[in-house]
């Protein structure tokens, strides 16, 4: 009697990039990871691609920051996680903004949108239909948050319009 043949082995595959739902999924977990009761939260993702980060010397490095950011209509805040494009980890401290800490929200004319806390922190991001990251290991994917897009636009309008 004669020994079946061992199975194949599978050949190695190589690490992949995830695709939209895959990296949505991926920011759910950073949002998830830092913030308390996660699940009252709509998710998308915002970048300000003009981002001016401060030198030593006293010059100014443009750079993109990118965030996801929570909404929810009741009660009506904004949880805005800064996430780091090559690591897809949280980078910083998520900041919550609502009507208690609210000093300033508006469209610009570029149609991003700037938010401000009493404290003194500023905002500015956009959100689109089909978002990027314009840098780092996962710049080739495109986040589709079409539908999500539209309740943003519209939750940002009622929160304009309560400020």
């Amino acid at each position: 009697m004669s020994t079946p043949p061992p199975d194949p082995v599978p050949p190695e595959v190589p690490d992949q990039a995830p695709d939209s739902d895959q990296l949505k999924d991926d920011l759910r977990k950073v949002f998830d990871s830092q913030i308390p009761n996660y699940g009252d939260y709509n998710l998308v993702f915002a970048a300000n691609e003009r981002y001016q980060q401060p030198e030593t010397d006293g010059a100014r490095l443009t750079m993109p920051k990118y965030y996801v950011l929570g909404y929810r209509w009741k009660p009506t805040e904004i949880m805005i996680a800064p996430v780091d494009s090559h690591t897809l980890a949280g980078t910083g401290i998520p900041v919550e903004i609502n009507m208690t800490n609210l000093s300033h929200v508006h469209r610009l004319a570029s149609g991003q949108y700037e938010v401000g806390t009493s404290t003194g922190k500023t905002f500015q991001f956009g959100v689109q239909p089909e978002a990027r990251f314009s840098s780092g290991p996962h710049s080739q994917l495109v986040i589709d948050q079409r539908d999500d897009h539209q309740d943003f636009d519209a939750f940002m309008a009622a929160f304009i319009a309560m400020a």
